[in-house]
């Protein structure tokens, strides 16, 4: 039940508003742009938008103020990453992604049965991740230059910031006591055994 109400949310953050085209506009020619750029923002415009939607699950599921307002963050942030990218991929005749990347997929599927008392942990765990991974898909794009490589360079200190911070936060829950767990003490017998071999 929550795999599929995650799943529909992220798939309505992917065929959202994005899809529309500016009255009289028209895509540019899709060769003005490379393979390999095309591929570019194709992949970060996936990224940004589970991201965003990442980040809209995280704030109403986060047990602490601070891990609220990091994903409040996020649900921003990338909203305005998803919005320029939208428009270089509509200028270009680049679909715009309907389903997330499988990393985006493997994050959301983490995080749908969570239990109480972890979600924090394994949310900031994942963006910590998930983080690292975009920063060196945008500092090889930066290389290339031309405009995916502007954007690259352009949206690379947000990314460098909200991995500082995740790292951080990180560092934050991993100080505080770890949740209960709900296994017996250790020389309690299991409900239903006896502590002796007599």
């Amino acid at each position: 039940m929550r795999r599929g109400f995650l799943t529909a949310m992220l798939v309505a953050c992917l065929s959202g508003p994005v899809l529309a085209q500016a009255p009289g506009s028209a895509p540019a020619s899709p060769t003005t742009l490379s393979r390999q750029e095309r591929n570019f923002i194709a992949e970060a415009l996936a990224d940004g938008m589970a991201e965003q939607t990442l980040g809209k699950l995280a704030q109403d599921r986060a047990e602490t103020e601070t891990v609220r307002r990091f994903a409040r963050r996020m649900a921003d942030d990338h909203g305005l990453k998803i919005d320029r990218l939208a428009g270089m991929a509509l200028r270009h005749g680049i679909p715009i992604p309907r389903e997330p990347s499988l990393s985006a997929r493997a994050h959301m599927y983490s995080l749908r049965d969570t239990p109480e008392g972890a979600f924090d942990r394994r949310y900031m765990a994942a963006e910590e991740e998930t983080h690292a991974r975009a920063i060196k898909l945008y500092e090889a794009q930066a290389e290339r230059g031309g405009e995916a490589g502007d954007f690259a360079r352009d949206a690379l200190p947000m990314l460098h910031s909200h991995f500082e911070e995740a790292r951080g936060i990180m560092a934050e829950l991993s100080r505080r006591p770890a949740p209960p767990q709900t296994q017996a003490p250790p020389g309690d017998a299991p409900p239903g055994t006896s502590g002796s071999s007599e």
